[in-house]
């Protein structure tokens, strides 16, 4: 028999269904990655299309049955509006990026409470306007891989243990190597770069603002970040985002 749950909700992605309908892939707080479908969701008269969009913060009830891949929605309502996203190309480009990795990161039906406070949490401090979107958005990569436990080791390198003071990613283990240890070239982190990461991993998202970081750190940082979830996670590297986001942030 099919019982109704609820849950907050991310909204990851929406296609259009048959005329009328869409189906909507769900981050949701309680039960994880979700598929429904809204039926008629596109009639004129309804007007909930644009509620059932990427990266929307909702709540949402809905028709479950066990053995289903695409449960039933009954409604939903905002959370949060994200105003703010809609102002700004950058902010709006980091929240799609956030989405489109987490739908690629985790799985159906595994659901991650500190994953799904971290989504809202980046989500509201982009439509904030208070910090630069690449660094919330390195943050929000680096501290996705610590919780779906891939986090990088950024304290010593990973085959001989020695302190780091500047690394390269060897895309064979997926580790963070020292000058000594690195056999072919990888994705650098220079000494400021892995300062600034510490940094990211340490502080508050509230805070971020406080960090200071220039230009290259930043840009190397963001490579090896996306480097690093491209290894880790199958699919990573292909997200449509992704490339958008290059051309707004070059």
């Amino acid at each position: 028999m099919p019982i109704q749950l609820s849950s907050d909700a991310i909204v990851l992605r929406s296609i259009n269904y048959s005329d009328t309908s869409l189906i909507v892939r769900l981050f949701t707080e309680q039960f994880g990655k979700v598929s429904v479908i809204a039926k008629g969701a596109r009639r004129p008269k309804r007007s909930v299309a644009g509620l059932l969009q990427p990266p929307n913060h909702i709540t949402v009830w809905y028709q479950h049955k066990e053995g289903r891949d695409i449960q039933t929605l009954i409604k939903s309502e905002f959370v949060e509006r994200y105003s703010g996203l809609t102002a700004d190309l950058a902010r709006s480009t980091a929240a799609l990026v956030a989405v489109e990795m987490l739908d690629r990161a985790v799985h159906d039906s595994d659901p991650h409470s500190m994953v799904f406070r971290l989504i809202t949490s980046t989500l509201r401090q982009l439509d904030q306007i208070a910090v630069d979107a690449p660094v919330l958005l390195h943050f929000y990569q680096l501290h996705l891989a610590k919780q779906l436990g891939f986090g990088p080791r950024l304290s010593s390198c990973g085959q001989c243990g020695r302190a780091l003071d500047e690394a390269s990613l060897d895309m064979i283990t997926g580790n963070l190597l020292c000058a000594r240890c690195r056999i072919a070239q990888g994705i650098r982190l220079g000494r400021s770069s892995l300062e600034y990461l510490r940094d990211l991993d340490h502080t508050h998202i509230s805070r971020l603002s406080e960090l200071q970081a220039d230009d290259n750190a930043v840009k190397e940082t963001g490579n090896f970040l996306l480097n690093h979830l491209f290894f880790h996670v199958d699919g990573m590297s292909n997200l449509k985002s992704i490339k958008f986001w290059r051309q707004v942030t070059t």
